[in-house]
């Protein structure tokens, strides 16, 4: 069993909202896994399926029915099935645009976030499952505000570790925030210590079944990884490679290089926060 994480030694903080144009305004609503409805993830589904990504070159490795340059689709069960498989640990956040308050357009959801814990010894893991933004909203910290808003939620109060799995860094940036970290100071040690146990003892089926990649992990990497995991995912790399290579020219990158079929593993400890009730964040 392993002991507790003793945490950083700093406090964290909220960023305020990005400023939006116009009349245009982001509100953010977070939503236990077992109420989150068949219609909250149908339209979760969607929005994943036309913003997520392609398929890459090697899809076909997946199954005859994945080619390369077609768009990497979700529906509302498989959803279910990857990251509401244990509502009563999980919860939702979920991100809509009121382009103008005057009109009676309903809200649109452009951004989501499903996240779930587990115990790690005595610890307390807060693992991101799915983080999702609308192309038309990008670059305005909506991924980080997602991630933000789950520390209104009690029980994620008390999370004293956060990870991830993602292909895009500034998924893995969010996150860093989350944390009150910098991406370019990770502590690389940690993450080479806990990750294993981390992901054995987690009850999502394809986090345990993870094989680690990458100098914090082998002995032998000749492909420019430091923290991966190889997901088999072969979705197309070229959007989240130039981010990173916005990241690397910036010496803000420190989980090495992205190959295909993997994601970067990033992992964090935290200070556990009190739970907050921002103006405009709904609970239910």
């Amino acid at each position: 069993m392993s002991s507790p994480v003793t945490p950083p030694n700093r406090r964290l903080t909220l960023p305020s909202n990005p400023t939006s144009p116009s009349n245009a305004s982001f509100s953010y609503r977070i939503t236990v896994g077992n109420k989150v409805s068949e219609d909250t993830l149908k339209a979760c589904a969607e929005l994943f399926s036309s913003n997520y990504g392609i398929w890459g070159d090697e899809a076909s490795k997946i199954s005859s029915f994945t080619k390369a340059g077609q768009k990497v689709k979700m529906t509302g069960a498989r959803l279910r099935a990857q990251c509401l498989s244990h509502p009563e640990n999980t919860v939702l956040v979920t991100c809509h645009l009121q382009v103008d308050p005057s009109e009676s357009e309903r809200p649109k959801l452009c951004g989501h976030a499903f996240a779930s814990m587990w115990n790690y010894g005595e610890n307390k893991i807060g693992w991101v499952t799915q983080l999702v933004v609308d192309e038309a909203v990008r670059q305005r910290y909506v991924a980080t505000q997602l991630l933000q808003t789950l520390k209104v939620h009690a029980p994620f109060s008390r999370i004293n570790i956060v990870g991830l799995v993602s292909s895009h860094p500034a998924a893995c940036n969010a996150l860093a925030k989350y944390a009150a970290a910098d991406l370019k100071d990770v502590d690389l040690d940690f993450i080479r210590a806990h990750a294993k146990g981390i992901l054995q003892s987690s009850p999502i089926s394809y986090l345990n079944d993870a094989q680690l990649r990458g100098t914090l992990f082998e002995d032998v990497c000749r492909n420019g990884s430091i923290s991966s995991v190889f997901t088999q995912f072969y979705v197309d790399h070229a959007e989240p490679l130039r981010v990173l290579s916005h990241y690397q020219n910036k010496g803000q990158w420190c989980l090495g290089e992205l190959a295909d079929g993997h994601e970067f593993l990033a992992i964090f400890p935290i200070v556990p926060v009190s739970p907050i009730s921002p103006i405009r964040l709904q609970a239910s």
